[in-house]
């Protein structure tokens, strides 16, 4: 099945408008930073959800459940028990971390090699062969 074309697109909007059969935004729910989220009826996609950001404050992310909800992985939007569930589990691994990383020891590493990334030429020993069946002289 091929796509329509540029004309068969404006006709078929066109009879849209007139029977008054176009997308339309249903309203789910508004998360705590004040997105509104929505899903998009009658459209040509599978799943086709937005949000919107509040008017005149800073445009904020949503947070990853919901973005999971808008992509469409994930089937039902997220509750605020879930996402303040989320967040608690989150702080309680962000202290563990920390916890960690003031038990575990400082390694300091001084000398050759400990901040000399440049490439060197692999080592040449005296006893060992250059090349196969040829064995330079011994100084």
């Amino acid at each position: 099945m091929s796509r329509q074309g540029a004309w068969g697109r404006v006709l078929s909007n066109f009879w849209k408008y007139v029977r008054n059969d176009m997308s339309k935004k249903n309203y789910i729910a508004e998360d705590a930073h004040g997105n509104k989220y929505y899903e998009i009826a009658n459209s040509r996609q599978n799943v086709g959800r937005g949000f919107e950001p509040p008017k005149n404050s800073p445009k904020i992310e949503p947070d990853i459940e919901w973005q999971a909800w808008l992509r469409g992985t994930r089937r039902f939007p997220p509750s605020d028990q879930e996402i303040a569930l989320n967040r608690q589990k989150q702080q309680a691994q962000l202290a563990q971390d920390s916890n960690t990383e003031k038990r575990a020891p400082i390694v300091n590493s001084e000398g050759m090699g400990s901040g000399d990334h440049k490439p060197q030429k692999f080592p040449k020993y005296k006893d060992l062969e250059v090349t196969p069946g040829f064995r330079e002289d011994k100084k």
